[in-house]
């Protein structure tokens, strides 16, 4: 009997909650970033187009079932269905269940994984987006992660044909556009090459989302880590940057240079101050501003340069301002994911807040009080 499982990767944006994942690599390229563990001890590989096909046909072939088992009414027949599911093995049900979790949520999108699916030569993975796309004929999205410099490898008239091919968005972890903070972190590229890739991929009609880590530069960059990103940004213009707040990981490689003196931890606000001098900075009117993870602050904070520029800067004022007691109660809060930013403290019920002052009391130190945070936070990364 056929198997029709297939593998699926172990990350992938927010953003893409809803999307079908196709694993086109495993692993990462470079995969040497000292902050980062996701992939440490996996040797990269990059599935060949046939390969990718099958998992294609597969994921085909589940879709095709659901439908099998749907009424003339719409409805769906639901007891036949449980019977032709107790036909499949363990690993082909976890596929079967993304397939239809994808189709129940409009069955529109698409993520490539892993870490650097670019790093495929165009015309192969240009023919497996085709492949999809005549196969699931109803996807308007595709997007992917990639690394800068694989981008930059590529020529125009490539990243064209890969935005042909169906590839609307690339996910690229910049982290930074200092180039002190990328040798320190050993991002393994630089900031030329970042302006590099986004202006090639933004010229092809491609998407950009952009990724910067407020902190990673630790307290010796944190102002250039800021300034130097918004320069990348501004001359980018990406359609999107993302926020992802820095928090150490005691697996990381971060932690020998934290130990060798190399590397001084920003606090909590100090990241936030980065946030608000990069906005404050970025000066390209339709980059949008998205902070869509918990690590994040301020988790509403948003929007497009030329329109709420003001708006999002109040926003980071307004906690930046606070009181240290009242500072320190919205960052407990917001840590333990009850609220998105500072107004909504008011919508937590007077019991959990008296707890929280109660906790936020507890940590008189400094160092103590952003271990605590950084612990909370360590369980969201």
């Amino acid at each position: 009997m056929t198997d029709r499982s297939f593998e699926v990767g172990p990350i992938r944006p927010p953003s893409e909650a809803n999307s079908l994942l196709l694993q086109v690599a495993r692993g990462c390229t470079w995969n040497k970033c000292k902050f980062c563990v996701v992939y440490r001890g996996d040797k990269f590989h990059m599935h060949q187009p046939d390969e990718l096909k099958r998992t294609i046909d597969n994921m085909a072939y589940f879709r095709d079932m659901i439908a099998s088992y749907v009424r003339t009414d719409g409805t769906l027949d639901r007891e036949g269905l449980t019977l032709e599911l107790g036909k499949l093995t363990q690993s082909e049900l976890e596929c079967f269940y993304m397939v239809y979790r994808w189709l129940s949520n409009g069955g529109t999108s698409v993520f490539l994984q892993d870490g650097n699916t670019v790093a495929l030569k165009a015309d192969k993975l240009a023919d497996v987006l085709f492949y999809l796309r005549e196969k699931f004929p109803q996807i308007e999205r595709i997007t992917t992660y990639g690394r800068a410099e694989s981008i930059a490898r590529h020529s125009l008239e490539e990243l064209k044909l890969l935005r042909q091919s169906g590839l609307n968005r690339i996910h690229s972890g910049f982290e930074t556009g200092s180039d002190n903070v990328l040798k320190l972190i050993n991002k393994g590229l630089t900031q030329a090459q970042q302006i590099d890739a986004g202006v090639k991929a933004k010229e092809a009609g491609i998407e950009l989302s952009v990724y910067f880590m407020p902190g990673i530069g630790g307290v010796e960059y944190s102002d250039e880590n800021a300034r130097e990103t918004a320069h990348v940004i501004n001359q980018i213009s990406p359609d999107f940057v993302r926020f992802r707040t820095f928090v150490l990981k005691y697996d990381s490689e971060m932690v020998d240079l934290l130990r060798n003196g190399l590397f001084e931890e920003c606090t909590d606000i100090q990241k936030l101050r980065e946030i608000r001098n990069l906005i404050a900075d970025v000066t390209a009117p339709d980059v949008t501003i998205v902070s869509d993870h918990i690590i994040n602050l301020i988790g509403s904070l948003g929007g497009r340069i030329g329109t709420d520029k003001e708006k999002m800067l109040a926003q980071a004022d307004r906690v930046l301002n606070l009181p240290p007691e009242e500072q320190r109660l919205y960052q407990l809060a917001r840590r333990h994911g009850f609220i998105e930013d500072y107004p909504q403290l008011a919508s937590i019920p007077q019991p959990r807040l008296l707890h929280l002052r109660g906790a936020a009391e507890k940590y008189y130190a400094a160092d103590q009080w952003e271990a605590h945070l950084n612990n909370i936070l360590r369980n969201y990364v």
